[in-house]
């Protein structure tokens, strides 16, 4: 508790570090408040000479005021400041969220939903007079909770109009994240421009280092968007684009602007959700008619196989030509319903990999090597069948443990087998 700041004489009793910033400037802080035991956060800046004068910081009182004025339901509430021996302390009402970046990952629409919500505190800050920029958004600075409520937080860089707010001059951003304009002078599309950045680090799953490798040769602030984010929906992709465009003249103007066109934008229906979200009917019902599924499959295959070797000469060849056919049709099937689901256009594409192609392999089989390869491609398409269901089945969201999960895919293995030798009986 020594290295701890003490605020007690001021009403506030430290809890824990929360975080520190990369310059080491500034510290934040969980506490309570003594008289009222509410939690809250106290934002510390530190400075490096301990005689440094005050009297310039006063200055920017109205400025921190209207800041403690904001009443917005997704920016904490600053609640009070405090002047201390070596620093400066903004003390702002605790949310129990965390910064998107250790938030889990998201889907398109998850995505949509925070861009979204956002930009409805971007137009409040915009809509105040002098318009408040907050010029340091990023994916520490938005948080989110479990039921994905968007918090904007950090205002320590934050400018009214052309005025700076207290400490906004000691702290200048996040590098990855600022718009190469907002260097000179920082605009309202600056932070649509760190929005932007934000989103693709939330699609692509990376953080900003990782990001800004995919940046444009001859323009560091330019993201290589499709190269970054090659699956994602081609509406969402040229709105993300806009709002990260390096040049400002083809960015959003503003929030309002950028909302606009983003509600315009209808994505593809994704029957998705959170795992930890779905309901036990929800998990085990697919699992269910999953594992059937596989067990008549299982059950034709066995048959086939059984047919296939009572009717068929087993040479090398027709052997090898069974086993070929397994694994592309395995291969081929898999690969089409890759393709129908990473674009809903493409459906022709899968649907000629997944059905005619077999068919057609098929068929040319019996031309060229006879009846004997035909029947045992046929019986390669079954076992196929089996492998590709196997597959899917083991991706379908579940809470059952692996071990659970394998048990019961041998069940249903096991019972598709019984069943195709009683059938092959008869």
């Amino acid at each position: 508790m020594s290295d701890y700041l003490d605020l007690t004489s001021y009403g506030y009793q430290i809890e824990a570090e929360l975080g520190r910033n990369r310059e080491g400037g500034r510290i934040t802080w969980k506490a309570i408040e003594i008289k009222t035991q509410k939690t809250v956060v106290v934002k510390q800046f530190c400075f490096a000479q301990a005689n440094s004068s005050w009297s310039g910081y006063k200055a920017y009182t109205q400025e921190i005021a209207l800041l403690q004025k904001l009443s917005h339901p997704n920016i904490p509430q600053y609640l009070n400041s405090i002047e201390t021996d070596n620093g400066f302390c903004l003390v702002q009402e605790y949310i129990t969220a965390v910064p998107c970046s250790s938030f889990r990952l998201l889907t398109l629409d998850e995505v949509k939903q925070i861009a979204v919500k956002m930009l409805d505190i971007l137009i409040y800050l915009q809509q105040q007079t002098p318009p408040i920029l907050h010029r340091d958004l990023s994916t520490e600075n938005i948080l989110l909770d479990e039921s994905l409520n968007v918090y904007l937080i950090d205002f320590g860089f934050a400018s009214l109009g052309s005025k700076e707010v207290a400490a906004s001059s000691v702290f200048r951003g996040t590098p990855g994240f600022i718009a190469p304009e907002q260097i000179v002078q920082p605009i309202m599309a600056s932070d649509i421009y760190s929005l932007g950045v934000s989103l693709v680090c939330m699609l692509a799953h990376k953080d900003i280092t990782e990001v800004h490798t995919f940046t444009s040769a001859d323009d560091p602030y330019q993201l290589n968007l499709k190269q970054l984010l090659p699956d994602t929906d081609r509406q969402f992709l040229g709105w993300v684009e806009k709002m990260t465009n390096a040049k400002v003249s083809q960015r959003f103007s503003d929030a309002q602007t950028a909302k606009n066109a983003l509600l315009k934008i209808e994505l593809p229906v994704v029957a998705s959700k959170d795992l930890a979200t779905l309901t036990p009917g929800e998990t085990y019902k697919p699992k269910i008619l999953g594992g059937v599924a596989i067990s008549v499959a299982t059950t034709f295959a066995t048959w086939a196989i059984g047919f296939t070797t009572s009717q068929v000469e087993l040479r090398i060849t027709t052997i090898a030509i069974a086993i070929i056919a397994t694994i592309a049709i395995a291969v081929a099937q898999l690969g089409a319903a890759t393709i129908v689901s990473l674009d809903t256009q493409t459906k022709t594409q899968g649907i000629a990999l997944g059905v005619i192609m077999p068919s057609i392999l098929v068929a040319v089989s019996g031309l060229i090597w006879g009846m004997d390869s035909a029947v045992a491609i046929s019986t390669a398409i079954a076992i196929a069948e089996v492998l590709l269901l196997s597959y899917f089945w083991a991706q379908l969201p579940s809470k059952m443990g692996n071990l659970a999960q394998g048990g019961c895919w041998l069940s249903a293995i096991a019972i598709g087998i019984t069943l195709g030798l009683n059938l092959s009986n008869y």
